[in-house]
């Protein structure tokens, strides 16, 4: 009996040794959605972030004549824009190129990095989710319409009096629902970096329109409450009592990332972000979007929404563009080494 039971024994050995030496262990499990939102939170809730820089400060910082102080400057405008008029030592990559694993592996890690578009509502998207990858980003402030006063060389820029005069609310407006994260599944690495990257560039490289004044305000008047969306204030809450957009709700900035926050919002609707001029609400709506989010910024925030300057401070004003000198010709797309300047911004 002794000698069966041992003759089983050793059969079941004989098929179970390959098996297991084969076995490799189960992958870690990694929820993409985590990954990106402690980035998001981090990079958000910081208090050394600095949103905007303002042109002359740009400016001061090419003509101190100490390269070492010189930031790396990225124009993610189309290259046919570009090839018109440049910040002197600015480089192009478009913004849907910008994630890309080659041409991230090019920017410095050890400069700060300007980047501008043509407003600052782009180059806001493109800063944020830099800084979710590890860079240190910072967009300036009103893109290329502050550097220059060329409308050729920077068109698109805010006309004041193009400003509607839509109806604002004071009643404070909160969000109740608790709802689940969304799911996220953008690629089969477990590299933290990887997953991030990938969000940032399947984002940027999409559709990320704007929504005007216009068409936001046709959208919650037109009597079908099924298609209103979520409006998210990520102004302070002093300047939300003050006025804003009716049924709005308002969740700071630096909080737009906790998951706490993030519980209210319904994934299956469309929300709509907005700021004073559209700049920190386009870095939020970039971040709700690479965690899973559908969600447009409001086209020159609430100063397209109100001409009441109480309510909407803070305005671009034409007449307090620069009047800086650019660069033409298409340039180096991406530059081998870091971008030293030449001083010469006037």
């Amino acid at each position: 009996m002794k000698r069966i039971i041992l003759f089983v024994f050793g059969i079941i050995l004989l098929v179970l040794i390959p098996v297991l030496a084969g076995a490799t262990p189960a992958a870690p499990t990694v929820s993409q959605f985590d990954v990106i939102a402690e980035a998001a939170d981090n990079y958000l809730s910081a208090p050394t972030t600095v949103w905007n820089m303002a042109e002359k400060d740009l400016c001061s910082n090419l003509l101190d004549r100490n390269p070492d102080n010189d930031p790396f400057i990225l124009s993610v405008r189309a290259s046919d824009i570009y090839a018109l008029g440049h910040i002197p030592g600015a480089v192009n990559i478009p913004m849907a190129e910008v994630f890309k694993s080659e041409n991230l592996a090019r920017l410095p890690e050890d400069k700060n990095i300007v980047v501008y578009c043509y407003t600052g509502h782009t180059g806001s998207r493109v800063a944020a989710l830099l800084n979710l990858c590890g860079y240190n980003a910072t967009n300036l402030k009103w893109g290329m319409t502050g550097w220059t006063k060329d409308t050729e060389v920077a068109p698109y820029r805010f006309d004041p009096e193009s400003a509607m005069d839509y109806p604002v609310e004071t009643t404070a407006n909160t969000l109740t629902g608790n709802y689940s994260l969304p799911t996220i599944e953008n690629v089969a690495s477990t590299s933290e970096a990887e997953i991030i990257r990938t969000a940032c560039y399947n984002y940027s490289s999409g559709s990320n329109a704007d929504i005007s004044a216009t068409d936001l305000y046709a959208l919650i008047t037109d009597g079908n409450p099924g298609n209103d969306p979520i409006i998210v204030s990520v102004r302070s809450a002093a300047q939300y009592a003050k006025g804003h957009i009716p049924g709005a709700v308002n969740i700071a900035l630096t909080d737009i990332a906790k998951k706490e926050n993030l519980r209210k919002l319904d994934p299956d609707r469309q929300i709509v972000v907005y700021c004073f001029t559209g700049r920190t609400g386009s870095q939020a709506t970039a971040i709700l979007n690479v965690l899973g989010y559908n969600a447009v910024n409001l086209h020159w925030g609430m100063t397209s929404w109100t001409k009441d300057t109480d309510v909407a401070p803070g305005g671009f004003n034409p007449d307090t563009s620069a009047d800086y000198p650019f660069e033409t010709g298409a340039g180096e797309a991406v530059p081998t080494t870091p971008n030293e300047g030449d001083g010469s911004c006037g």
